[in-house]
């Protein structure tokens, strides 16, 4: 029986660009036949957002226009029916993920592969990421189908990117998921460039599973910022929080209050505990 796991409301009075006075409200649901068995749901994940997933579906339902003596009330109305999984914290997965018989693979332009029986996201205009059947994600699938595929752009050339960032990622994430299988494919394509480019750098990391005392960070204002494991400090920060106007601060030292995000910026800040969010 699918259970209702998500819901939000598209408000064209609150969109970005200027909507018509006749566009209406619509109402998004997004169903999951098995959450308690799904290890994306387990990490408020979910596929369906962007992709097709066969244990879940999604629907949704028209309001009224903003011209409608309706339109307020019926969106607040959509909000309490709603309102167990309304704007839930699910979120789309940002990494290679395992989840029921399923593989998710967020790296751009494996899709062109038109080699892969993809379940989602396959083709130049596929919406979402690839997923493929787990039974078909082995050492020599990988090998054969995503590290050492080529893909093409569609007027033609290589698409140099593909080898050059995605498949180092891919690599990355797959060492961390499934270490046995990634070192399968590392024996089976020993001199493989993929392997050397491998960094964490550029990733985003919660800041205290970061070992300390390694590296810098960079505020929007320029500022130099070191993690000693408990606080922040930097000695040229620029803040705004300021009571008075000033062109630096000598010292600054900053406590987070729970767990913060940042990107990484030293692989030697990388330990077997750093919890990634990409």
């Amino acid at each position: 029986m699918k259970k209702e796991i998500d819901a939000w409301v598209w408000n064209p009075a609150d969109a970005l660009f200027k909507q018509k006075k006749s566009e209406k409200a619509i109402g998004h649901i997004i169903y999951c036949e098995c959450p308690e068995k799904c290890e994306l749901y387990a990490k408020d994940n979910c596929v369906a957002f962007d992709n097709y997933c066969p244990h879940g579906s999604r629907g949704r339902v028209i309001g009224y226009s903003r011209m409608a003596s309706k339109f307020h009330s019926w969106i607040n109305e959509f909000k309490e029916k709603h309102k167990d999984v309304y704007k839930s914290k699910l979120t789309q997965p940002k990494k290679l993920e395992y989840f029921m018989d399923l593989v998710y693979i967020p790296i751009s332009y494996l899709g062109l592969n038109e080699n892969i029986e993809f379940v989602s996201g396959g083709g130049y205009f596929a919406k979402g990421r690839p997923i493929i059947k787990r039974e078909h994600f082995n050492a020599e699938f990988i090998s054969k189908k995503i590290i050492n595929f080529t893909p093409y752009a569609l007027l033609g050339g290589r698409i140099k990117d593909y080898q050059d960032k995605e498949v180092p990622k891919f690599l990355l994430w797959l060492k961390q998921l499934d270490n046995a299988l990634y070192e399968e494919v590392k024996e089976m394509n020993p001199t493989h460039s993929g392997f050397v480019a491998m960094t964490n750098v550029g990733r985003k990391a919660i800041l205290q599973t970061l070992n300390p005392n390694i590296g810098t960070f960079k505020d929007i204002h320029g500022g130099i910022w070191v993690w000693d494991g408990e606080y922040l400090h930097s000695n040229n920060t620029h803040a705004s929080f300021t009571l008075i106007e000033t062109r630096e601060i000598q010292e600054c030292r900053l406590k987070p209050n729970g767990n913060v995000a940042v990107k990484v910026c030293d692989d030697a800040q990388v330990n077997d505990n750093t919890e990634f969010i990409d």
